[in-house]
């Protein structure tokens, strides 16, 4: 009975606010000052640690408007509910949960498959953020859902950005390189995404531009045949913890920290920028090498070298599950 009631203690005040961190209506009214488009910032993940010390608040480090949102995650902030607990599997998080303004009235709900999309963020990666590799972090995914599935990752792994075409929808998992760690310290990074999230082998595609250059031009399955919903959250979940924790001989966690501005949702290039000239731009660029890093190459944990890549001179896209 007494873990029932701490469940939904928790899960209240996950969609409500944190210790020293601040209320969902007032990131809310960040995210509109910012014009975040078609997305809808719809609540803190319910698995963010209740007991936080500071798990999402909004900082005066920005380059959209006068405010950023700042994420924080330190040792032991892991959170559960009824089939689940992050504790106990090696995880902790400070997410937020977006949804998508799908009809005339603007109502959010839950984003579609086939029809084109176009992301932007903007990611500060300060000093005092640690890397706990071999262990991994995301700071954006979408998943799709019933059963809950996750598509595609950015991953903050050793070496930097990683563009990650999960294993929960395309095998083998493996993760592609898109910038290294030491160019990112405190920096702000911008992010674009285009996408159509379609099933289908010959419509499908998935595009990603990192400070204007593109990096991923992949072209096939870009979702799971016939699961339709899938919703977007970003912040960071860190996964394997326990890896970090034996490769280090370490009995706990550092503190990560990351800041997200200007995140914004839209149709259309255009739309997303106002700026046809750099859309056109950036539609008519290619990629000509790719860096790929492989995770579960490695047996077991180890300490990982800075930059284990391998270089591809053409696109190795993977095979999906269908």
């Amino acid at each position: 009975m007494i873990k029932v009631i701490f469940i939904i203690l928790s899960l209240f005040l996950t969609f409500n606010a944190f210790a020293d961190g601040a209320k969902i209506s007032e990131l809310q009214k960040e995210s509109k000052a910012d014009n975040d488009g078609k997305l809808y910032l719809k609540g803190f993940h319910h698995l963010n640690a209740p007991h936080a010390i500071n798990s999402v608040s909004l900082s005066d480090k920005s380059i959209v408007g006068d405010k950023s949102f700042r994420f924080e995650v330190n040792n032991g902030e892991c959170g559960q509910e009824p089939k689940w607990s992050d504790c106990e599997n090696e995880r902790e998080r400070s997410e937020l949960y977006y949804s998508w303004k799908s009809n005339q009235f603007g109502k959010p709900d839950d984003e579609q498959w086939k029809k084109e999309k176009w992301y932007r963020f903007f990611v500060f990666i300060p000093k005092e953020h640690n890397i706990l590799a071999p262990s991994q972090t995301s700071i954006i995914q979408w998943k799709r859902k019933k059963p809950s599935r996750v598509i595609i990752m950015f991953r903050y792994h050793h070496g930097g950005l990683y563009f990650d075409m999960n294993g929960d929808t395309f095998l083998p998992d493996a993760f592609y390189h898109l910038k290294y760690d030491k160019d990112m310290r405190e920096q702000w990074t911008e992010i674009l995404f285009n996408t159509n999230w379609h099933p289908d082998k010959d419509k499908g595609f998935m595009k990603v531009w990192i400070d204007g250059k593109m990096k991923i031009d992949y072209k096939g399955v870009a979702n799971y045949k016939s699961k339709k919903e899938l919703n977007l959250r970003f912040g960071m979940y860190s996964s394997g913890l326990d890896r970090y924790r034996k490769a280090f001989n370490e009995s706990k966690h550092k503190k990560r920290v990351i800041y997200f501005d200007g995140v914004r949702g839209e149709t259309n290039c255009q739309k997303l920028l106002n700026d046809n000239k750099r859309c056109e731009e950036l539609l008519s660029q290619e990629v000509k090498v790719y860096k790929l890093y492989r995770p579960f190459n490695w047996k077991g944990t180890k300490k990982l070298q800075p930059y284990d890549l391998k270089t591809l001179n053409k696109p190795a896209y993977k095979k999906s599950q269908n």
